[in-house]
């Protein structure tokens, strides 16, 4: 009987390092990267998101999204292009005018009256908002952080 092996889950470092720039129609991504190709990279552009996958540069795998963006995008006119030391990412604006930032803010609404009651809401408040907005990593510590607390790991030390 034939055992199958199934292949290993392909792992991606976050593109942390990147510039941005705009015009009335256009937000353009400008990510420091030598020797990606167009064959190396996969986009899922959608009105309010993206995501780029770009596999096996200089043996690693790298990804950079926004999962909400700071306003909606038209994805058949938006494009990601490989150049020989950066990777372009441009986008269309469906509606003209500025952005204030890449990233879509959601407003915090004031904590209601119970939190006062039980100040630790607040905190998990916080803690949710930054793991809904944080990359892989960020996850991963406060998911951690969060076992660890439950588990007792946290207060016990000396």
């Amino acid at each position: 009987m034939e055992r199958k092996v199934a292949p290993p889950a392909v792992t991606y470092t976050t593109l942390t390092t990147l510039s941005w720039d705009q015009d009335n129609e256009k937000v353009k991504i400008y990510i420091p990267l030598e020797g990606t190709c167009q064959e190396k990279m996969v986009t899922d552009i959608q009105s309010a998101s993206f995501d780029l996958k770009i596999h096996d540069v200089g043996g690693k795998n790298f990804r950079y999204s926004i999962l909400k963006l700071n306003k909606s995008i038209v994805p058949d006119q938006s494009t990601v292009l490989a150049k020989p030391k950066r990777v372009i990412v441009s986008l269309k604006k469906t509606d003209l005018g500025d952005w204030q930032d890449l990233h879509k803010k959601e407003e915090k609404s004031k904590a209601p009256a119970s939190d006062k009651e039980n100040p630790m809401a607040g905190i998990m408040e916080m803690m949710k908002n930054m793991y809904d907005e944080g990359d892989d990593e960020m996850k991963k510590t406060i998911s951690k952080a969060w076992c660890d607390a439950q588990s007792g790991k946290l207060g016990n030390k000396v």
